[in-house]
């Protein structure tokens, strides 16, 4: 964390997490000149949130202060908080400050000044937690409503939902009355001395059992200036976090084979490999609508429309070609069809046939090229398959699917979901193979802009992305089944997801996961 000169002024701070009963709050020291991104931090190591979040500074007149990363989402009239030292904003003449975390469940703090203590001499400006109550609600649940909601099921060991909260809680080891200004204090001590990384618990702990090599590391670098130091440590510990992971039981591959498997995996031999004999016209449903396309286009080519769709007569055969199992998304295209981009099947298998070099388009047709011909000449189903499967995972964009945020990441680390299903009869609901996805990969909701975040929060718009494009895109690739699952409790039914039979013959994993 970087210095600012000697204060000759300590704040004591009272910040109170507000709208929550029992009341959640820390007093703090912290010297007046620091700046508010400095303030930011310090905020979230002492309450015990994991900095996964935007954040923004108010003050009294509405004038709102925030990091660079929110300032290039767009929100207009904010201004950049590492040019602001406290005393500008918080002083005896405006002694209430407002900051809000996460603008999805929107934590707001309210940050009093209650002392002005004057320093003596040259002394440093020490940095503390003096004193607090409760701990801070876990990242992603819900807001307010959410919390609350979680107490109440906590107080209720019959409610339906009291053990798979349990188990969630123990995966983040809370308590909601748990304070201890001791542990705060020294993750604080520790983030100010190392890195703002080390607010994450998952990297704090990771830490802990690797103290002693940075230690060692960064004492034979002293002349280092200050920048190199810190971009050491930190890619210290994000090297030590992957394989903490990669050597975990849930994921059991080192750094290395992990940047394969998510950046190259048809040229990753050691991690994955591919048996394309195992598709065909019958087990691979976007092979048997392709069949139908390049049936059409043998000749002369499709003439297609002004939009460059296909016509409806040759759409409409595409949709006959669409196993009755791929009922995500066919109350859609049961009605009335005006359009290919009306059936998400025929139009996905239209677009990766000409991604894939299977079909091009010249001069307002559609035309087999000399592979794709080949292909539906000497019935290579299978090298068919491989060829789409490739412009899916490297090629297309996986957000055209749906109203969601763009989240590049989903498509690759989808193989993460297609690696942990690979075990014998595993079946789960989609949206829990998603927060294990996520678990894996918590940078998935920094790609959110908090503008495009409307009725969900980062976490639940991540998992419903993801489930939604896995069921889409990988049902008609056929590398996974899905069945649909009827919740009483809500309105809206989820699915459950395993890989297909086609999916277990086609990806040779070289690494099992662990049962």
């Amino acid at each position: 964390m970087k210095k600012s000169p000697i204060s000759r002024q300590l704040y004591q701070l009272h910040i109170e997490l507000e709208g929550i009963s029992p009341s959640i709050w820390r007093r703090l020291l912290v010297p007046s000149n620091i700046t508010l991104d400095q303030l930011h931090l310090i905020i979230q190591v002492t309450m015990g949130w994991q900095n996964g979040h935007y954040h923004v500074f108010q003050t009294k007149d509405k004038c709102c202060f925030t990091g660079p990363g929110a300032l290039e989402e767009g929100f207009d009239n904010w201004f950049d908080e590492t040019d602001i030292a406290l005393s500008d904003v918080l002083h005896n003449k405006a002694k209430h400050l407002s900051y809000e975390y996460d603008f999805g469940d929107s934590w707001d703090h309210r940050i009093t000044l209650e002392k002005t203590l004057p320093l003596i001499g040259d002394q440093d400006a020490d940095i503390l937690c003096l004193a607090g109550e409760n701990a801070c609600p876990p990242e992603g649940s819900g807001g307010i409503p959410g919390y609350e909601n979680l107490l109440e099921v906590l107080q209720d060991p019959a409610h339906p939902d009291y053990q798979e909260l349990q188990a969630w809680l123990e995966d983040v080891d809370f308590d909601p009355a748990v304070f201890s200004v001791e542990t705060r204090n020294a993750r604080l001590q520790m983030m100010l001395h190392y890195s703002p990384l080390l607010i994450h618990d998952e990297i704090y702990a990771s830490f802990l059992s690797s103290q002693k090599e940075l230690d060692t590391l960064l004492s034979s670098v002293s002349k280092k200036d200050d920048w190199q130091r810190q971009a050491m440590i930190d890619q210290f510990l994000m090297d030590a976090l992957e394989e903490d992971i990669a050597s975990s039981g849930e994921l059991p591959m080192t750094p290395d084979q992990l940047h394969q498997l998510l950046y190259n995996p048809f040229e990753a031999p050691d991690v994955i490999g591919f048996n394309p004999s195992a598709a065909t016209v019958k087990n691979a449903p976007i092979l048997a609508i392709f069949k139908i396309l390049a049936e059409a286009a043998q000749h002369k080519g499709i003439k297609l429309t002004q939009r460059e769709n296909l016509p409806l007569k040759v759409t409409r055969q595409m949709v006959d070609a669409i196993p009755s199992r791929l009922s995500h998304g066919s109350f859609i295209w049961s009605n009335s069809i005006r359009s290919e981009e009306d059936v998400y099947p025929v139009h996905i298998t239209r677009i990766l046939a000409i991604l894939s070099g299977l079909c091009r388009i010249q001069k307002g047709t559609l035309l087999l090229t000399a592979k794709g011909r080949k292909i539906l000449e000497k019935d290579q189903w299978d090298a068919c398959f491989h060829e789409l499967i490739k412009a899916a995972f490297t090629q297309f964009n996986w957000a055209y699917l749906d109203g969601f945020p763009e989240l590049s990441m989903i498509r690759s680390t989808s193989w993460m979901m297609l690696y942990l299903l690979n075990q014998p009869d595993l079946e789960m609901p989609s949206d829990v193979a998603a927060e294990a996805v996520l678990t894996v990969f918590p940078m998935l909701v920094d790609e959110i802009p908090a503008d495009e975040l409307h009725y969900a929060t980062t976490e639940e718009t991540v998992i419903n992305a993801m489930t939604h494009r896995w069921l889409t895109l990988l049902g008609l690739t056929g590398l996974i089944e899905y069945s649909e699952i009827h919740n009483q409790q809500s309105i809206r039914d989820g699915y459950s997801i395993k890989l297909s039979e086609l999916g277990r013959d086609y990806l040779v994993w070289m690494i099992a996961p662990e049962s």
